[in-house]
């Protein structure tokens, strides 16, 4: 088995040019299962962006935004390039959220094709799948008659037991160690 990554950014908006201003990631190696994480706070102009975003994440980032610690977006391009090096697997909440603007902002203007497998997983999706396969008349409450695409995050996060309010949400890492244990939770055959 190949090599996963577990991985989320922080963004000023939802825009393609809304600057990545965090990056984290969990790598699990297929062989051994060792794990190794890398979390960055990359250097950005947040002007005009930080003025349109919503009060809570415009709080968030005026608490965490280290400038101190800040990369350039060009160092940042290459730490994740060499941390994704053998083209590993992205497992996100929506990674191609991520994976777009990573590939936007950083990699295409230093020249680098993405590190990363082609195949994202989105763990919406996986646990979508595993719930709609589980759920039986005697097992209903793995799948509501309610729940319809748009599906809640929280909701499909708690149908494997994973509970959403345990991680540090909408912070890089928080949002990585989040995916990773509902991925944990449905690999091992949740409840």
């Amino acid at each position: 088995m190949g090599d996963i990554v577990f991985m989320d950014t922080e963004t000023l908006g939802l825009d393609l040019d809304s600057p990545i201003w965090e990056f984290a990631a969990v790598r699990r190696d297929g062989e051994t299962g060792r794990e190794y994480p890398l979390h960055l706070f990359v250097e950005h102009d947040p002007q005009p962006w930080l003025d349109t975003l919503p009060a809570e994440f415009a709080q968030d980032y005026a608490a965490r935004y280290d400038h101190d610690r800040a990369v350039g977006i060009n160092a940042a391009a290459g730490m994740i390039t060499m941390f994704l090096e053998g083209r590993p697997t992205i497992i996100g909440a929506v990674p191609d959220f991520d994976t777009a603007r990573i590939r936007h902002q950083m990699l295409r203007p230093n020249g680098i094709q993405d590190p990363w497998h082609y195949h994202l997983i989105d763990i919406e999706n996986v646990i979508v799948g595993w719930a709609r396969g589980i759920a039986t008349p005697t097992w209903p409450e793995f799948w509501p008659m309610t729940m319809l695409p748009p599906y809640s995050s929280d909701e499909l996060s708690a149908a494997v037991g994973v509970n959403p309010e345990d991680f540090d949400r909408h912070t890089a890492m928080g949002d990585v160690e989040w995916v990773r244990a509902q991925w944990d939770a449905v690999m091992s055959g949740a409840r």
